[in-house]
């Protein structure tokens, strides 16, 4: 039988801009899902041997696009860093693990890319635990290395 090799969670982690540059997990953050998409325009053609006959559908391929949302608990220490981050482009690392029993698990593969961090939503409710949204928008390709 074969199985999955399953991501089961994954850390984000934000650059500091230095050479070499030093990236930093952003503490609390514990759901993180990345989302690649194409953008497509679509038309119809009409064989020309047969003009009576509905055309069929062409997609073209106009770009490709990905976001990053990463959800999890509030951490108030984390509060000052996340505004300053709010409407800039920084590069962002997430990295996904397999749950192999350890501390710090088995790190299976990295995604990266330069991303503009465009939502910051805070959740605080006193009946029950507060949480955090954040939104990246990519700029320029994402990248995948498997570890």
């Amino acid at each position: 039988m074969s199985l999955p090799n399953e991501f089961d969670f994954g850390l984000l982690k934000v650059g500091n801009g230095a050479t070499p540059e030093v990236f930093t997990t952003v503490c609390g953050i514990i759901d993180v899902a990345v989302n690649e998409s194409v953008d497509t325009t679509s038309r119809r053609v009409r064989d020309c041997a047969t003009p009576n006959k509905p055309g069929v559908t062409k997609v073209k391929v106009n770009g490709t696009s990905w976001t990053i949302t990463a959800s999890g608990l509030t951490n108030a220490s984390e509060e000052t860093n996340l505004r300053a981050l709010l409407g800039k482009l920084n590069n962002y690392k997430v990295e996904a693990y397999d749950d192999d029993g350890t501390d710090a698990g088995d790190l299976l593969g990295t995604w990266s890319g330069g991303a503009v961090l465009t939502a910051k939503n805070i959740n605080v409710n006193r009946d029950s635990d507060s949480a955090i949204e954040l939104t990246l928008e990519g700029d320029g390709a994402l990248a995948w290395a498997a570890a």
